[in-house]
């Protein structure tokens, strides 16, 4: 049993164990891209291994520091809460609606169509499909959504707690703006309007399916694909969008628990998900 004081350290070690492990495996990329290291080595692998950090730092918390026997498993068994309703599973297609509307929005105001190349590319959009499932959709969710959310919500309301780590989640991200990988061309600020608002919203989901990290990890799939499927001069447009839509669901569903049901899911005695 974790008590409110004690909740305090796993979740910092938690956050610094992410920062630790996937900046020093980014650095990697980063010197590279400055030519601070000569090596012929692919940055990919380190790429993947990093995308996987929030998952691994869950587990290390659950192991080490909590030392919760059957932790881990309990922790990815949110993966298996398949039966919830059908309306959370529209609601993990949100971010595609989204970006056709910035695609449509966009052509209306300049005559074009903001479209990714990848789209006219069936065998290119397959290998990044399969590339963002396998990385950011299933490699982080157990982490920040899994472990770090419901602890944070057992401290403030649901909306202060997206805020906070949508902007942690965000500023985990910002090494790649260094790495020389095509994250130099999106705009920060876009991205971070995105980051933030899809916490608030995927905030909402979880608190609202019983804490499926189902739905989280499809919620996350969608987002990299609605990001990779328009330009990046169309990135202001989805991120109003996504700031518009979590402002409307904070309106609808409150700020304090994203939900209307009485009680959040979450196990006053392990600030975990309850089955």
């Amino acid at each position: 049993m974790e008590t409110k004081s004690s909740n305090n350290k796993p979740l910092i070690s938690f956050f610094i164990i992410a920062f630790i492990l996937a900046w020093g495996l980014i650095s990697v990329a980063i010197a590279k891209n400055y030519g601070w290291i000569d090596l012929e080595i692919p940055v990919e692998p380190f790429l993947i291994i990093g995308s996987w950090v929030p998952n691994i730092a869950a587990f290390l918390v659950l192991a080490i520091v909590l030392k919760r026997n059957g932790g881990i498993t309990e922790l990815l068994k949110g993966w298996l809460k398949f039966k919830v309703s059908a309306f959370w599973y529209i609601v993990t297609t949100f971010p595609l609606i989204l970006a056709a509307m910035s695609i449509f929005i966009y052509k209306l105001l300049f005559g074009v169509a903001p479209v990714n190349d990848i789209m006219y590319d069936p065998v290119g959009l397959i290998a990044l499909m399969i590339m963002i499932t396998i990385t950011g959709a299933m490699g982080e969710e157990l982490g920040w959504r899994g472990f770090a959310l419901p602890r944070l919500q057992s401290r403030t309301s649901a909306l202060r707690a997206s805020i906070l780590l949508g902007l942690i989640w965000v500023l985990w991200h910002s090494p790649l703006w260094f790495a020389g990988i095509g994250f130099e061309e999106i705009p920060f600020l876009a991205y971070a309007i995105i980051g933030v608002s899809f916490t608030v919203l995927v905030t909402w989901a979880c608190n609202n399916s019983r804490g499926s990290l189902l739905i989280a990890s499809l919620f996350h799939l969608t987002l990299n694909v609605s990001v990779n499927i328009i330009e990046n001069k169309a990135l202001y447009i989805l991120a109003f969008l996504f700031m518009a839509l979590a402002v409307i669901v904070v309106l609808v569903y409150g700020y304090s628990k994203l939900s209307k049901a009485s009680e959040l899911p979450i196990d006053k005695n392990t600030y975990e998900w309850t089955s």
